[in-house]
């Protein structure tokens, strides 16, 4: 590929992943669920392992493993009822995209996310690992796996948790 078509690859990758945290903050599933391809591997499970070893929620269902989709409809359906009353704030830093061909490429992004829940704020450290194919002209997450490398979750004060 010419230096230029991969520059080129490589800020539409980036602009996909602004759109990808800005539309699960905003709370827009249904342009959120359109930036994955239809075969899309999105893993979320390391999350809610973190949840159940980190911070004893021994209660969270549905389990880990279930936490694993394929498509961004599916990942959607199982966020929307999870976050929807969530404030969250997703912060991707430091992005390794590497683009391999003329329809494919592979990132690495650091992140920082804040959810707020009624009683208590999470805030969680670590990367994305991703895949991404151009299909008809538009890249698209073809693979998502979250990876934790440090999470506090804190009582609100003035909180029933607190």
């Amino acid at each position: 590929m010419e230096p230029i078509a991969i520059l080129l690859a490589s800020e539409e990758i980036k602009q996909l992943k602004a759109r990808y945290f800005q539309h699960l903050d905003f709370k827009e599933w249904a342009q959120l669920a359109q930036l994955f391809t239809t075969d899309a591997l999105i893993d979320y499970s390391e999350h809610a392992r973190d949840l159940i070893e980190q911070h004893g929620r021994n209660e969270l269902k549905p389990a880990p493993a279930e936490w694993v989709f394929t498509g961004g409809v599916a990942a959607v359906a199982f966020l929307q009822p999870l976050l929807t009353t969530v404030i969250s704030v997703h912060r991707g830093h430091d992005p390794q995209v590497q683009v391999t061909g003329p329809h494919t490429a592979t990132g690495r992004w650091s992140l920082y996310d804040r959810l707020e829940f009624k009683d208590e704020v999470y805030h969680g450290h670590g990367y994305y690992l991703e895949d991404y194919r151009c299909v008809d002209g538009r890249w698209l997450i073809s693979r998502l796996v979250l990876k934790r490398q440090r999470s506090v979750l804190e009582a609100k004060p003035g909180s029933r948790a607190g």
